[in-house]
């Protein structure tokens, strides 16, 4: 009787730690959400506006966005690491989302609600896997970097300025990490940053999409003293496996 008894109680505490782990294991998710298609689409003609973003402490708004573009910010993703279905990218329904949070809740917990609400209302799966894609390495050309450091008030950031003719970018203060990133939006492949240079940079880098003028991988070469060189590399992809346009009702 005795050892029934303590195997009922061990039973017992079993059930109760695991229902424990599950509260705490518990998705995050918004107090508050509204999810709705949008009354107007994107002209034909090219992107209208769109914004993903905290608009206030604990409150998270989309406007016109589209499920890549909500994905995008919940997940952190750069653009060469989403696989999915066309529609999600651009095509489907836009969407104006309003969730809600306690103000302190911290951007990065966001972020997670938003990946929660993603599942709950498109019925949104997905998994990561490695693919080994072609990549761009930056490295310091063979005269050695042409690089200014940035000074401590310096604006972080890229701030562009042309159109499909001459480019010209200028960053106060700027890592080459997040200078590879920036160039990822701006070449054909993700760029890796290789250079082993430390410290923020002043940087400014003057190009030309077509017609006269250096490309940016000559510019990058000449005006800064580094190099764009082809690779091949790991790259972290996420993967729609599976999303619903409509989302479910408020």
């Amino acid at each position: 009787m005795a050892a029934t008894l303590r195997s009922i109680v061990f039973t017992a505490y079993t059930a109760c730690a695991l229902l424990g782990q599950q509260g705490e294991n518990k998705s995050p998710a918004f107090d508050v959400a509204s999810v709705k298609v949008t009354q107007y689409r994107r002209p034909a003609e090219g992107p209208s506006f769109s914004d993903v973003k905290i608009a206030s402490p604990g409150k998270l708004v989309a406007i016109n966005a589209s499920l890549y573009e909500c994905i995008e910010w919940a997940y952190q993703l750069k653009e060469y690491q989403f696989s999915g279905p066309d529609w999600v990218k651009s095509g489907g329904p836009n969407y104006d989302i309003e969730a809600k949070a306690p103000p302190n809740t911290p951007p990065q917990q966001i972020r997670l609600m938003l990946q929660t609400l993603l599942m709950d209302r498109f019925h949104l799966s997905v998994h990561r896997e490695s693919r080994t894609l072609p990549v761009y390495d930056l490295v310091v050309a063979k005269d050695g970097p042409k690089l200014q450091q940035a000074s401590a008030d310096g604006r972080p950031g890229f701030f562009s300025q042309g159109g499909s003719g001459g480019v010209r970018m200028t960053s106060q203060r700027a890592s080459m990490a997040r200078f590879a990133n920036w160039l990822s939006g701006n070449v054909d492949h993700p760029v890796i940053d290789k250079t082993d240079l430390t410290g923020f940079f002043s940087i400014k880098l003057e190009w030309a999409r077509e017609g006269d003028g250096p490309s940016i991988f000559s510019a990058v070469q000449e005006q800064l003293g580094l190099r764009l060189q082809a690779s091949k590399a790991p790259i972290d992809i996420l993967i729609v496996d599976h999303a619903e346009k409509k989302p479910t009702a408020n």
